[in-house]
């Protein structure tokens, strides 16, 4: 009995995030309110007390469901590197965009994250991994940048710091223009395409 009675309280808790994560996209969070998540997850408004306590609970335990784009780029460049760096880095972004591009779930969660929301004083921990991430992949991809340039694969004109951050600035005004649901291009086609780019220009050689 104890055994269903968990599964049951996991299950709820579930579909509280599920129903977290469609009224906060069709919403926003701050106009968002917890009836209207019970309802949607056919729960009542004292289940979602019990579980996340209030609002700002939910919402981050919604943003620990999402994986985010710096983390999975860092993961890959740092997994080993058997290329030569740019290609390496080249690969890693185009990879993860691809894969981003085919999660419905992780593209409505960053939408909630980068453009559904106000990060006011109580949301500063979803805010602060946010911050957090995009310095760690900074550092990751200046590393790379550095071993190129150790390397002579990076071009003089491009100091490692700076090539990192133009790279950083390139992906995620794309990001956020895709996650608008207006622009005509795809993160998998015209995005990929734009990142190799720039790569290319970083490069003695252009890639390959």
């Amino acid at each position: 009995m104890a055994r269903r009675t968990k599964q049951e309280a996991d299950e709820t808790r579930e579909a509280l995030l599920d129903a977290a994560e469609h009224v906060f996209l069709e919403r926003g969070v701050a106009r968002a309110s917890l009836d209207e998540i019970a309802r949607f997850a056919g729960c009542t408004r004292g289940a979602v007390h019990w579980h996340f306590g209030d609002k700002l609970g939910l919402f981050l335990a919604l943003d620990e469901r999402l994986v985010l784009l710096q983390d999975e780029v860092k993961r890959r460049i740092c997994d080993g590197e058997t290329t030569p760096p740019l290609e390496h880095i080249a690969r890693a972004i185009t990879t993860s965009l691809t894969e981003l591009e085919n999660d419905p779930r992780r593209r409505r969660l960053l939408t909630i994250m980068l453009q559904r929301c106000e990060y006011v004083a109580e949301m500063a921990p979803a805010l602060l991994r946010r911050r957090q991430a995009d310095a760690a992949i900074r550092a990751t991809l200046r590393d790379s940048f550095c071993r190129a340039a150790e390397r002579g694969e990076l071009s003089p004109e491009w100091p490692p710091e700076r090539a990192a951050l133009f790279l950083q600035a390139l992906i995620s005004g794309f990001l956020n223009e895709w996650l608008r649901g207006e622009a005509d291009f795809t993160l998998a086609g015209e995005v990929c395409a734009a990142v190799r780019g720039f790569l290319s220009c970083t490069a003695v050689r252009p890639l390959s």
